[in-house]
Order: C-alpha cells, then structure tokens, then sequence
C-alpha cells in the first residue's frame, strides 16, 4: 500500500478472500493475522528481539484511549469473558502502571504474585503469576504497583523487552491463543508501545469533548510512534525523523484538508520507499473504537465519526467495533465485586459486550 496518489484511506483486506476472513480457531494463526505479519513486526519497537516465538504470537488486543476512566478495565475483563465465549482462551494482563485494578472488575483480591515479581524481580516466572479468572477459558496477570514500576528496574528498554518477550511466548507455551492488554490512561512511551504491538488496538472513548480530544492525542501519538518503530527497523531513523518533522511543521495539528495522510504523500515523493513501508505497517494493524457510556444516537453516532477521522487524516485501519450503553449494571457489578455480564448477563449493557466482541473478532479474521 502506498500514500502516493492513492485518495482513500489505507486498505488490507480487499485482496483477502471470505473464507479467510471466517477462518475459525484452530491453534495456529489465522491466514489473515499470517497475512499481516510482516507489516505488524515491521511497526513493534526496535529493542523487541526477533525471536521464533515472535513469528506465531497470540492475537494481542490492547485496550487504551489516552485518558483515564473511560471504562479501560471494564471493557477489558467483560471481553475477555465473552471472547472466551468463543472457545478462545484468553489471558487478560493488567498494563496500567501505577493504578493497576483489574483484578478488582474479576471480583479477586490483590493476588500475593503480580507482572512485577516476574517481569520486574524476576521472583517469580511468568506461568508462576497467572491466576484463573473464575470464568471458563480466562486467566489473568496482574499489575504491580508504581512502587515496582517506577524505581530504577521498572520500566526501560530492559524490562519492556522481557515482558514483550513474555507475551509473544504464551501460545507456544499453551497458555493462551489471545491476549488482552489492558493499558494505563495517558501516552507514555511505552503505553504507545503497548499499543504497537496489538493486532487490533481497542481505544475506549467516551462521547464527551474531554474524552474525544485524548482519543485523537492518542491517534497522532500511535502514528508518530508507528514511524519512529519503522524508521528503526529499517535502519532509516533519519527518514523517520524527516517524516516526523513534516507532520509537526503543519498548522492545524493535522486536522486540516487530508490530515496527516496527505503530508504523508507529500513526504512520499521524496521517500517513496519508506513510506510505503509505513503504510505497510500501518495498514497490518488495526485501531478499534467503542464509545462507553451511550445515551442516545448522537452519542452513537460519534463512533462513525472517529472512524472516518482515523482512517481519512491519521490513515490507520480504523474500526468502529461497537458501543456500550450508560447502564448503572457497571458499576453495580464492580460494587459486587463481580464480572458484569456474569452479574447481570441479561442486560442490554451484557448485549453490547457480546457484540462488540464479535465484531472485534471478525476484524481479526474469526
């Protein structure tokens, strides 16, 4: 896929057939994610190693958005339930550093061993800190502490490599065929790597201005983020930097006629190479939306909207997976200190889980 001339946003899947589209589980991957490969690796973070568990990793969705209490963890711990539901198992690791909590929306207690003692102290192996979720097909990891993060063997180059490492490990080790990352508010480097190395990066939004500018803060970051992983992997980091120059020297922060795409086909006539290659990566991945906590069709409505926007001016694979009704079922089930649609299965808001993680697993070939 190429920037230059093309008037569209970027597309992957037009040249694939339906049977491999409605691929079904089987323990191997998808010939849609097998089709893909090669642009994901080309977009992760250079200091990943390239290894032989990176060739067939699990699917990896991660769950983000930028801002904080968009229902991140809700969202994160109901999908995995309902993925699983689809005779997938399913690992949901808790990501939000510093305010990890997702073992709270499982209804489970702070377990005594966390990501931290595996990945950070190395007390404990990764398979050592999984525990059951209570539900049938889903395991959990969960967070350490800032406490474990923030000191000087938290979170560098060094660590992030060992748990990257850890997570394209888990299907060949039989413990899980998709992984959910369920991610901190904000965009620290490495959340945006997180995101990177998702097949399907879910953004939650909520249908408010706060909540929408955040989500578009975290588009321009993943894309700036996205060309940098190229550059590196290419060994063109000075084209990379040239790209990422362009984008910042544009007024209107890219929301202007033809967004970032068409900057980006400007830098095109000089690199046509290169950023082929970005669309590339780009078009390998693709960014989810689900808009938390709808009231009405505006609210609704707001989803197509930052579809098109993705697509047209950030130029990443976007999809509007679905939205979830306001339904005071959320917060009453985490009052319980269970899962959602474990608690209230037949509410319109237990629905909307079961049809956003269809749609989710569509998009990623099943």
């Amino acid at each position: 896929m190429m920037f230059k001339g093309s008037k569209g946003p970027p597309a992957v899947a037009s040249n694939l057939t339906t049977s491999l589209l409605k691929a079904r589980i089987d323990g191997t991957a998808t010939p849609f994610l097998e089709h893909r490969h090669r642009g994901w690796e080309l977009g992760l973070p250079a200091y990943i190693e390239r290894s032989a568990e990176l060739a067939k990793p699990p699917i990896i969705i991660a769950v983000g958005g930028g801002k904080g209490g968009v229902g991140k963890s809700l969202v994160s711990a109901n999908l995995a339930v309902r993925m699983a539901g689809n005779g997938v198992r399913v690992l949901a690791i808790d990501l939000d550093i510093g305010g990890a909590n997702l073992h709270t929306y499982f209804g489970i207690s702070a377990p005594a061993h966390n990501l931290a003692d595996a990945i950070v102290y190395g007390r404990r192996s990764v398979p050592e800190v999984i525990i059951p979720s209570g539900v049938h097909g889903v395991s959990l990891i969960a967070g350490g502490g800032e406490e474990a993060w923030g000191g000087s063997n938290g979170i560098h180059e060094g660590t992030l490599r060992k748990l990257f490492q850890a997570i394209f490990s888990l299907k060949q080790m039989g413990l899980a065929d998709l992984v959910i990352l369920d991610l901190g508010a904000g965009t620290h480097r490495h959340t945006l790597d997180f995101f990177a190395a998702a097949h399907l990066g879910l953004m939650t939004v909520l249908p408010e201005p706060t909540s929408i500018e955040n989500a578009y803060l975290f588009f321009k970051t993943s894309l700036f983020r996205l060309i940098e992983n190229v550059g590196d992997n290419l060994g063109l980091p000075d084209i990379a930097g040239i790209a990422r120059r362009h984008l910042l020297s544009t007024d209107g922060g890219g929301r202007g006629r033809g967004g970032y795409t068409d900057r980006l086909r400007s830098v095109a006539q000089e690199h046509p190479a290169f950023i082929q290659q970005v669309g590339l990566a780009m078009a390998s991945r693709t960014v989810g939306i689900a808009i938390n906590q709808v009231r009405g069709q505006k609210d609704i409505d707001v989803g197509k909207s930052m579809e098109l926007i993705g697509e047209r001016y950030f130029g990443f694979q976007t999809r509007y997976c679905g939205y979830l009704n306001y339904d005071e079922a959320a917060w009453k089930s985490l009052r319980n200190r269970r899962l959602l649609v474990v608690d209230f299965p037949h509410s319109v808001l237990s629905k909307r889980f079961t049809e956003l993680a269809r749609v989710m697993l569509s998009n990623l070939g099943y």
